[in-house]
């Protein structure tokens, strides 16, 4: 026991370097090793105060986090999209006589930003954090959504801000394709949503804000990992 109770406390003091005795009276020489002695008692504080594993810390950021979260946990810092495109080209995708013929033309608008160290400390947190179990059920997703929009830093949070996030199953589905409904139901040549509910969809809905925007952004770009056979979708409330 007291073996065990030793190895598990972290090295508090440095062996010390020193010279031999035929060197001792030598200023220059014991100032050289006073100095490494010094630095290499601050590196061990630091390593003592700072653990590179614990990534919520405030001392880990910038290039140290990346460092931390691909070195340790493999997960890159995300990049977050707004990009869309649009072609032109195809047949009814642009008035007549709009641009020349047989010519098809691609736009794009949006922008590109690289996931500041809060964003992605909640990234992290999103796969990394195991106090909910790996079964996903409603409540798990739930727990999970809050603490990526409420938890700074990807720091835990209270269970209080568990209930301002609600999944629903998500309506899907059109009518007025031949044989989707009863006959005489739909005007002629129309079509119309309808309010038909999926087990394979969830709907989630989140306060409106730049963290839920993020959220929803990451989520349609697939950098937050969750069930493939279910198809999530984000609304603001």
């Amino acid at each position: 026991m007291q073996l065990e109770s030793f190895a598990s406390q972290p090295l508090q003091q440095v062996i010390y370097a020193y010279l031999y005795q035929q060197y001792a009276d030598d200023p220059n020489l014991q100032a050289f090793i006073d100095s490494f002695n010094s630095l290499s008692q601050g590196y061990l504080e630091w390593f003592n105060t700072t653990p590179l594993s614990v990534y919520t810390s405030p001392n880990i950021q910038g290039p140290l986090l990346d460092w931390t979260g691909e070195g340790i946990y493999g997960i890159s810092r995300p990049v977050i999209s707004s990009i869309t495109s649009k072609a032109y080209g195809p047949y009814n995708t642009e008035p007549y006589d709009f641009g020349p013929y047989g010519i098809r033309k691609v736009t794009r608008s949006g922008s590109v930003i690289i996931a500041n160290d809060d964003i992605y400390k909640r990234v992290l947190t999103w796969h990394l954090y195991l106090g909910d179990g790996r079964q996903m059920s409603v409540q798990w997703l739930r727990r999970r959504v809050a603490r990526f929009i409420y938890g700074v830093n990807g720091t835990d949070i209270p269970a209080s801000d568990f209930q301002n996030i609600s999944i629903t199953r998500a309506p899907n589905g059109v009518a007025g394709a031949f044989g989707i409904g009863p006959y005489n139901t739909q005007a002629y040549d129309t079509r119309a949503a309808t309010k038909r509910l999926t087990r394979h969809s969830l709907q989630i809905s989140v306060p409106s804000g730049a963290i839920g925007q993020t959220f929803q952004q990451l989520l349609n770009q697939g950098e937050l990992a969750l069930p493939f056979q279910v198809k999530f979708s984000v609304v603001f409330h």
